[in-house]
């Protein structure tokens, strides 16, 4: 038996009834008063008989002229999802970055958000956090990522899904 899968409008909707706008294209570098949303989602389609498996992930990458952000889906458990996510500046040490994320598992509308701020001075950085999302699970997650680079402000935005 298989869930019913739902469409990327539908997941499209549900980001744009959480504030999140997703564009297309590479990542890049701008002006923090005025940054420019760029990103891409992405989603794959697994048999509902993995759930729980660890072989079952996604890897959404953007990349563009600052280097590329990455967010990946894992399902750890039947009841959670394991968010990975993070960048590699092209353009020398990150001497600040603030990393904003939502997530939500479509069938139980369960959400919440995760990130993270600082002053690494690398660059690359990665991180990850393990969230609840109950039975089923079809999880969506959106990740924002601003940073200081020695040549500037870059920004950048990525979404994807584990779709059922």
């Amino acid at each position: 038996m298989r869930l019913a899968r739902p469409g990327m409008a539908a997941l499209l909707a549900l980001l744009a009834v959480l504030g999140l706008v997703i564009g297309a294209g590479p990542a890049q570098a701008g002006s923090p008063a005025s940054p420019v949303p760029v990103g891409t989602t992405k989603s794959i389609t697994v048999p509902l008989n993995l759930q729980g498996k660890d072989d079952v992930t996604t890897n959404a990458t953007v990349t563009g002229t600052c280097g590329s952000i990455f967010l990946n889906l894992k399902l750890a458990s039947v009841r959670e999802t394991q968010i990975t996510y993070g960048y590699k500046s092209t353009q020398g040490p990150v001497s600040s970055h603030k990393l904003n994320g939502v997530y939500v598992n479509i069938p139980t509308r369960l959400s919440g958000v995760f990130g993270d701020s600082g002053s690494p001075n690398t660059a690359d950085f990665q991180t990850s956090t393990t969230v609840f999302t109950g039975i089923p699970s079809a999880p969506a997650a959106f990740l924002t990522v601003a940073v200081t680079t020695p040549n500037g402000p870059c920004i950048g935005a990525v979404g994807e899904a584990l779709l059922f």
